[in-house]
């Protein structure tokens, strides 16, 4: 987003399209001024329809239809500020509508290119990260982790444990408490450190992130349970404990669970 709105003012200021310095009583200061407003008004614009609307209405992923709609959808909310502002700063004499469809249709022109150049580089940018990830995850049973060192924020070595033994992570504050089995008794260890961490440590095992403050071993899972928020899962030899997953983990909850 940002480097669309950037990419976009140096464009108009250094290229000089649509004839901007055409009009003589204009100096390139003042169009420098106002294309500067113009900018950034349309980027606070789309921090608002971004990380406000988007979070609002629970648009998380786009198909190609979709991301165009939304494209359309900021264009007419950038020129309808840009409408307001121009009708505000000056008296105004002619078509109303004439004006918002001037700046919709600049806003099109300025932000097209950038824009979907950009979205074009994000998605191709996962497309190979996914990739990866599936080939990396794609272990054989030789490769299958039989045991697995419980390390601190330091990396040093807390415990070394049988995967088939470890139930569940949860964060603690500043610590990760370790729930496990050790001779047919669950235990807790409380290891200084993070979720995330761990999570990075964990990459491509059968242990997965479940929650911002849950990683569980999909091995111990005994069943789940659809919830209006993601599942809840209950593990086996372990009774009254339940397990959240949530909507956000929930893609990679699935590739462990079908």
């Amino acid at each position: 987003m940002a480097f669309s709105i950037f990419a976009a003012f140096v464009f108009l200021n250094f290229f000089e399209p649509f004839g901007l310095y055409y009009d003589k009583s204009i100096s390139h200061e003042d169009v420098f001024i106002e294309l500067f407003i113009a900018m950034l008004t349309a980027f606070v614009v789309l921090l608002l329809t971004q990380f406000v609307v988007r979070e609002l209405f629970k648009v998380n992923k786009f198909t190609a239809v979709t991301l165009i709609l939304w494209f359309l959808f900021e264009a007419t909310l950038v020129a309808s500020v840009w409408f307001i502002l121009e009708v505000l700063d000056k008296t105004f004499i002619g078509n109303y509508f004439a004006l918002w469809l001037e700046n919709f249709i600049a806003y099109f022109l300025i932000m097209f290119l950038p824009y979907f150049l950009y979205v074009s580089y994000c998605h191709t940018k996962d497309i190979i990260k996914r990739l990866e990830t599936e080939k990396n995850s794609s272990i054989s049973d030789g490769e299958v982790l039989k045991d697995i060192s419980l390390k601190d924020e330091n990396d040093d070595v807390k415990m070394i444990l049988k995967v088939e033994n470890l139930f569940f992570i949860q964060s603690s504050d500043n610590y990760v408490e370790i729930n496990y089995l050790e001779n047919d008794v669950a235990k807790k260890l409380l290891v200084r450190n993070s979720v995330k961490k761990m999570e990075e440590q964990f990459s491509h095992t059968l242990i997965i992130r479940c929650h911002r403050s849950f990683m569980v071993n999909t091995s111990k899972i005994e069943f789940a349970k659809k919830t209006p928020s993601g599942f809840n899962l209950r593990l086996k030899h372990l009774s009254g404990v339940t397990i959240p997953v949530s909507k956000s983990f929930i893609s990679e909850f699935r590739k462990f669970s079908s």
